[in-house]
């Protein structure tokens, strides 16, 4: 509240000015402040209930949009045994000493016979034996790696160590190692590429130099060839720059460790599929219980909760509700009932229209016919799909819970202005009433002086008369 003193109270009156117009001020703002006061309070009440709501419907738009993907039911899971190595010895223990597979979700299920026919290689060069302390004249060299070249300058004295050096500084980012080997025969220069496969070959050439220079790139013979890795999966084969095979089966990865052949087995996941599924559940669950508990009512305390009654939220119950039970009875049509699915409303004694999963059922379901279920659930025309599009009308930009919020937001800004106008015209009624009570002492000072001066002539009459 604004201090309307003004430093002084009433000289010719003794009032106090200031206790009084700031009475006046605070009878005359005490009405509206409460309505002020009174719509705030409920604003926000409406709004903590609203959010909770807002939250839950934004967490069972998260799920539907993970359950709508067509891979949301396609967890796999992989094994695989080595058969034979390279050798022909059947190998022995668990590990597979052959590969190491990975399968994606929707990797066809199913059994593959993999035969790592070649490892993908890298290309290395290792020179001859140059007598330490060598030095060699200023020139230039061409290294190649693929489609790549770039020119190494040989500076004039450069010792076999500098030339290593000038190679991994200009090519190094292109791929190529060089490295300074000792032998009995003295320094060994090594060239190699750090990637894999035929199109990674290195080459090198002199462009500009002596027949020092023409000696060293003469004398570099190659110490492990360029190859790509080959499998035969299913009597296809398959070639690969690096020992990795990406997507020859769809979805599935193979990390080839050495040659042989190896059994890779993919099935299908009922546990990892189910999670999608667990947590729409829940969160459908959790959406209408965050409606239940905003539009409660406390009829002991006789309190009611920050939304009970409130249309909205009995339409958005209503319509999950309703949409819900018409999609549960289009997969009992497609003979994925509660029995058989395990997917149903919650029942006696608590049938308040939330979900409940029966994990042993779904996972036979899955087991059994996983492509009907997958095709019931996910996709554009799936369960996850037609619900989304009712959870979509409330959330989002332009949703029904977005929109209201922004209303009650607006409407405590309009809280604020109605204060701010409400301040200045109680500062206007301040300076009103103080211009009244400063008037009116003024006054009764006035007669205050005409009163005194009277009594002091009628004083001095009565003293002359008596003499």
């Amino acid at each position: 509240m604004a201090d309307y003193s003004f430093g002084y109270g009433g000289i010719g009156s003794g009032l106090d000015i200031s206790g009084i117009v700031s009475q006046l001020v605070a009878a005359d703002r005490a009405p509206q402040n409460a309505r002020l006061n009174t719509l705030e309070s409920g604003t926000k009440f409406k709004l903590s209930g609203l959010g909770s709501v807002n939250s839950a419907f934004d967490a069972l738009k998260t799920a539907l949009d993970s359950l709508q993907k067509v891979d949301a039911l396609g967890a796999r899971t992989v094994t695989s045994t080595a058969l034979t190595l390279a050798s022909g010895t059947t190998p022995t223990g668990t590990a597979d000493s052959v590969l190491t597979p990975t399968a994606g979700r929707n990797t066809p299920v199913g059994s593959y016979q993999v035969e790592v026919l070649e490892l993908a290689t890298a290309h290395k060069m290792l020179g001859a034996g140059t007598e330490v302390g060598t030095k060699f004249g200023a020139g230039t060299l061409r290294v190649a790696i693929g489609d790549q070249s770039v020119d190494i300058v040989v500076k004039a004295d450069a010792a076999l160590a500098d030339i290593r050096g000038a190679i991994n500084d200009a090519a190094g980012k292109h791929g190529v190692q060089a490295a300074l080997l000792t032998s009995d025969a003295g320094h060994h220069l090594s060239v190699g590429s750090a990637k894999t496969g035929t199109e990674n070959k290195i080459s090198i050439q002199v462009v500009d130099g002596g027949s020092d220079l023409q000696d060293l790139v003469r004398g570099l013979s190659d110490q492990s060839l360029a190859t790509d890795a080959r499998v035969s999966i299913d009597g296809l084969v398959t070639t690969s720059q690096t020992n990795t095979i990406k997507d020859a089966v769809p979805g599935m990865s193979l990390v080839l460790k050495q040659t042989g052949t190896s059994r890779v087995d993919v099935s299908a996941d009922p546990t990892g599929s189910r999670a999608a599924v667990d947590n729409f559940v829940k969160a459908y669950n959790a959406a209408l219980k965050s409606i239940g508990a905003a539009t409660s009512y406390n009829a002991e305390a006789k309190t009611p909760s920050s939304l009970t009654g409130d249309a909205q939220m009995r339409g958005a119950a209503s319509q999950l509700r309703n949409v819900m039970n018409d999609l549960l009875g289009g997969l009992a049509e497609q003979g994925l009932d509660a029995k058989t699915l395990g997917l149903q409303t919650q029942g006696y004694p608590n049938p308040d229209g939330t979900l409940v999963l029966d994990a042993t059922k779904f996972n036979d379901a899955m087991a059994a016919n996983s492509a009907k279920v997958i095709s019931a659930f996910t996709g554009d025309s799936g369960l996850a799909a037609k619900l989304n599009e009712v959870v979509k009308g409330y959330v989002g930009t332009e949703g029904a819970l977005t929109l209201r919020t922004k209303g009650l937001n607006d409407q405590l800004k309009d809280v604020g202005r109605q204060r701010e106008a409400l301040d200045v015209r109680m500062d206007a009624a301040a300076k009103r009433y103080r211009t009244q009570f400063v008037a009116l002492d003024s006054l009764m000072a006035q007669m205050t002086s005409t009163s005194s001066a009277l009594a002091q002539q009628l004083s001095t009459l009565s003293a002359q008369t008596n003499r």
